[in-house]
């Protein structure tokens, strides 16, 4: 018998290349008054943004464009609020990376709250969120955080006392998601990395999640096998359509059961670390994802506390592998892989960004352990830092 389980909503799903074009019709049932979030100069400079602006001109949109550049802060998405008066913006369009999706998802909450966004932040604000917003469209330019189809947006204060915490609410998952694989292949290779071993180890974390169900293990186990299957690909010829659709559509369904299932130790820690330190959130992600999941597996062999999940990273292996192995030899292989595509990759270890021994015990107390198969205590998370620090 199943057991049971809840689904969140899902967006609206406009999927495939060639996509982009179809955005002004998708926005006429909204308004006409657009606010749209982009990232730096690259998407405006780039082939895409000409016919998307005439596009929307033709189509009688009048629109404002505002600009995020790295992980927004507090400061960025108030400043953003300040500049548009109640009721003038009909909906918001993010068209970016992670960051930047997260930044248009906050500022639609933000601009009917009419509140600074700290007020509402999980762990710092001291009130909820109603969930009303502005109507928000989601164009992710990259395959990574899964941002267009989530309930939160990710903001962060950088520094001694950083953070990074959640706004949070189901209203908030993007009323449209609009998928268009041909926006992801001018990402450089770095940037490509970040971002599919970020949907990689949010699929992985979601699929052996204490609080997994049928229903998010079957959208992990495809959007795994679109990461085995694609990741490397994408990483070594960026032009590759069919790889960057796969990744396109990992990422969203990252988004999904890391919405319905939560994250894991990797996470955990990627929260903590960028809080402290200038560091992309998908390198903290493919560094620490063999040696975290090596750890769990070591101590769910040792402790038997959780069989089900020994179950699952038997099921990982033979994904990575060709031929029926016992549970233990494919589950070994799974780390294996892991190991091996951290090397190929290049994915740098945490003190390329200035992370040192002095600063473990503060991330360590930082860290969430919430969802994760294993459950470790402080030294073994220590263990798992200190692997990653340096070469």
């Amino acid at each position: 018998m199943l057991p049971d389980f809840n689904v969140k909503p899902t967006p609206n799903l406009c999927f495939g290349p060639g996509k982009l074009s179809r955005l002004a019709m998708l926005l006429k049932h909204f308004g006409s008054r657009l606010l749209i979030v982009i990232g730096g100069h690259s998407f405006i400079s780039g082939s895409h943004w000409p016919g998307l602006r005439c596009d929307l001109l033709d189509h009688g949109f009048t629109f404002d464009l505002v600009h995020i550049t790295g992980e927004p802060s507090p400061r960025d998405i108030d400043t953003i609020c300040e500049k548009f008066s109640p009721g003038t913006i009909d909906a918001v369009i993010a068209i970016g990376g992670g960051s930047v999706l997260d930044a248009g998802k906050a500022v639609s909450a933000m601009l009917v709250e009419n509140r600074p966004v700290a007020y509402f932040l999980e762990g710092i604000g001291i009130a909820t969120p109603t969930g009303r917003k502005v109507p928000f469209v989601a164009v992710p330019t990259t395959s990574g955080t899964g941002s267009e189809a989530t309930n939160n947006a990710v903001i962060s204060s950088i520094g001694e006392i950083g953070f990074k915490k959640s706004l949070r609410h189901d209203n908030y998952i993007p009323d449209i998601a609009l998928i268009d694989p041909t926006l992801t292949a001018s990402c450089p290779r770095a940037l490509t990395v970040a971002c599919g071993m970020d949907t990689f180890t949010q699929l992985v974390e979601a699929y052996l999640s204490t609080s997994s169900s049928p229903f998010t293990d079957t959208l992990s186990l495809a959007g795994i096998q679109c990461v085995l299957r694609s990741l490397e690909t994408t990483c070594n010829d960026g032009r590759d359509l069919a790889a960057r659709t796969d990744m396109a559509y990992a990422s969203y369904l990252s988004g999904i059961v890391l919405a319905n299932a939560g994250l894991g130790t990797i996470h955990g820690f990627a929260s903590a670390i960028g809080g402290f330190f200038t560091i992309p959130h998908g390198v903290v992600c493919g560094t620490l994802m063999a040696e975290s999941n090596r750890a769990a597996l070591m101590r769910l062999r040792h402790t038997g506390e959780n069989p089900a999940a020994l179950g699952k990273y038997a099921n990982l292996g033979r994904m990575v592998g060709s031929e029926p192995i016992p549970d233990e030899q494919a589950q070994d292989l799974f780390i294996t892989y892991l190991d091996a595509l951290t090397e190929k990759l290049g994915v740098a270890r945490l003190g390329t960004y200035g992370i040192g021994e002095d600063d473990l015990d503060k991330i360590v107390a930082h860290s969430a352990n919430k969802d994760n198969p294993a459950r470790f205590n402080e030294s073994e998370l220590h263990e798992i830092l200190q692997a990653r620090l340096a070469f």
